[in-house]
């Protein structure tokens, strides 16, 4: 991809709003200073499904952890 840094330091100067990708494309060539990374914890987020998948098999776990503790107790 060519860039013509002229070009678009002058549609800058004249109030240009650049989008997203082209911010990125003009910040590796130095027209532009790089945006704070975006923070979006939520959408890092599991789905409602796979977070109670994952609680069931944290319960089916600890009752494993359970029985194992009981029966090495009963052992000893």
């Amino acid at each position: 991809m060519v860039l013509n840094t002229e070009r678009a330091a002058y549609w800058l100067k004249s109030g240009a709003q650049p989008t997203d990708r082209v911010i990125t494309f003009l910040a590796n060539a130095g027209l532009m200073d790089k945006p704070a990374p975006r923070n979006n914890p939520q959408k890092a987020l599991p789905g409602k499904k796979a977070q109670e998948r994952a609680e069931q098999r944290a319960e089916k776990a600890a009752k494993r952890a359970e029985a194992a503790a009981g029966g090495s107790n009963a052992e000893a």
